[in-house]
């Protein structure tokens, strides 16, 4: 369905259901809402194109700019690898900063988080000590957080106790965990702030909800 944006020099309307409305039966109010939302909708695709305009430019702003880092190191004989992960950076004088975080979207496989929680239960079921018992906790929470999903955190908090046991049954249990997980996708969140007179740094409203 595309948008329809009636005028008042048309003397029959039509309504959701495609009935036919004359004009003389439209209120005065359906009217003025009928005028007021065709020039939000025509701002509001304005300023969706504007923000996709400036996400581009700020994608390829912020390769060019690891580039030119990474090639300035080389040209002093430095390794620096700048990987595709955050990057800050300032112009000359340092009045603008530029920030871009991106964060990687972890994706378990259920058939392996299971068995890999039967080993972790069976570990800590054959009896407790003080260093079970903290593990314990946290296996409980990683994978019955209150949405009901893993939490990515804490299982990788599990996985970093291996260097800590050769208990065979909890190793076995990480490395189920390291095989059941995988990339689903990675979000990016660029941000741009400003110097203002006191010396600290305004970060310019990109957020339609915060101004």
């Amino acid at each position: 369905m595309s948008v329809k944006i009636h005028k008042t020099k048309e003397q029959v309307w039509t309504d959701a259901a495609g009935n036919q409305v004359p004009l003389k039966y439209i209120s005065v109010a359906d009217k003025k809402k009928e005028a007021i939302a065709g020039t939000v909708h025509k701002f509001a695709l304005l300023a969706e194109s504007m923000l996709s305009d400036l996400h581009k430019t700020m994608t390829a702003a912020f390769e060019e700019v690891r580039l030119a880092i990474q090639d300035e190191f080389s040209l002093k004989g430095k390794k620096q690898k700048i990987g595709k992960g955050s990057l800050t950076w300032f112009n000359f004088d340092k009045s603008i900063k530029v920030e871009m975080d991106i964060n990687e979207i972890s994706k378990w496989d259920g058939a392996l988080m299971t068995e890999a929680l039967t080993l972790l239960n069976k570990y800590i079921g054959s009896g407790l000590d003080e260093g079970k018992e903290l593990i314990k906790d946290l296996i409980t929470s990683a994978f019955s957080n209150n949405k009901g999903m893993v939490d990515s955190k804490k299982v990788f908090q599990i996985i970093r106790f291996e260097s800590k046991t050769t208990n065979k049954t909890f190793l076995q249990a990480c490395e189920l965990l390291k095989q059941a997980h995988s990339i689903d996708k990675t979000k990016s969140y660029m941000r741009v702030w400003e110097k203002v007179d006191s010396g600290e740094y305004r970060q310019v409203n990109l957020n339609f909800s915060s101004i």
